[in-house]
């Protein structure tokens, strides 16, 4: 019934210069409305969010996907705020309550975690695909995420991947340690973000890495450290697909930089068609591009629509009915008694 409806879904991307909004009817990527506006002072900035998005109203679901970190456990005294952001307005920040105001279903998760579920559904979706389970998002832009779907749900635990922030060894020679003040000068981001790249490329401003050629020695930097992220994946978490995006990605010449880097790194150790003969369709880049995380933030939103998961915490009924307390504490006198005697 509700797809004969054509389902109307709701979204809000929230990113560290500009937060995105959008509306799209029957599936994530059939967007018909979109926003947006300046990542400023957050109070006011999501008044104006609440207030579009009540023109757009009503819609059957909503879905946030936030820069982080974010605390996604449901039923922590902090759910749904931003945390520990070097973004000091936004810190410790209630964003899931600022927005969920709609009377409907809301989903709120990283903005890389979004993007990796729809990466994952759209790819589960292909003709021979049905069994996938899993699924890793990289975005490389203003700073550097990682998503992942394990077992067809995205991975939360003690609070979100930080994959992007993993240290991994410079290449040989390489001299730059890190941009100054990161607090992980030798992680991913800290090496290879869009400001990492500029400073590597002594430019002025990222906007002037367009300009390099692809034969620029910060290319190969960039995919050291991004191949790095493949590899530590495919070992540790073993996705079915890694998707890299994100604006530094516009670069092209970086697809087959990072997949050779992987597998001339892994060096025949995972004897898998994925890496040996198929890399070009085991590290590809998104499906739609730019829009990727606002796309995901809309299927975070369906996914609020049809999850059934509920609370697990046993009724004390239940744990009574089952473990009756008397025969236990009966079994604990004999035993006293027959010690005492």
């Amino acid at each position: 019934k509700m797809a004969a409806q054509k389902k109307k879904l709701a979204a809000v991307e929230l990113g560290g210069t500009s937060i995105r909004v959008a509306i799209a009817i029957g599936e994530p990527s059939n967007i018909i409305e979109r926003k947006q506006f300046k990542t400023e002072d957050p109070k006011e900035t999501l008044d104006k969010i609440v207030a579009w998005l009540k023109k757009q109203a009503p819609f059957d679901c909503l879905g946030i996907a936030s820069f982080g970190p974010i605390d996604p456990r449901k039923g922590s005294r902090t759910f749904g705020y931003i945390t520990s952001t070097p973004k000091v307005a936004w810190r410790n920040f209630d964003v899931y309550s600022h927005l969920n105001v709609f009377n409907c279903p809301v989903a709120f998760d990283t903005d890389v975690n979004a993007p990796a579920m729809y990466e994952y559904a759209h790819a589960k979706a292909q003709p021979g695909n049905e069994g996938i389970s899993s699924c890793a998002y990289i975005t490389v832009g203003t700073g550097i995420g990682i998503g992942l779907v394990v077992n067809g749900k995205p991975v939360h635990g003690m609070l979100h991947p930080e994959g992007g922030h993993m240290p991994y060894p410079a290449p040989p020679g390489d001299t730059f340690g890190g941009l100054e003040g990161w607090t992980i000068p030798s992680g991913i981001e800290a090496n290879t973000c869009a400001m990492a790249l500029t400073k590597r490329a002594k430019l002025d401003s990222p906007e002037g890495l367009a300009s390099l050629p692809d034969d620029h020695p910060v290319w190969d930097q960039a995919a050291h450290f991004i191949g790095g992220a493949c590899v530590n994946l495919a070992l540790l978490v073993s996705p079915e697909r890694i998707v890299v995006g994100g604006g530094v990605l516009n670069r092209k010449c970086l697809y087959p930089k990072i997949r050779k880097y992987v597998q001339n790194t892994i060096n025949g150790y995972l004897q898998v068609d994925q890496i040996l003969k198929n890399i070009d369709e085991y590290i590809v880049p998104g499906v739609h591009g730019g829009d990727a995380g606002l796309v995901g933030a809309l299927a975070l939103a369906e996914h609020a629509l049809t999850s059934t998961e509920k609370p697990t915490t046993p009724s004390p009924k239940t744990s009574s009915s089952t473990f009756p307390a008397w025969p236990l504490f009966a079994t604990f006198l004999c035993v006293v008694l027959a010690t005492k005697c």
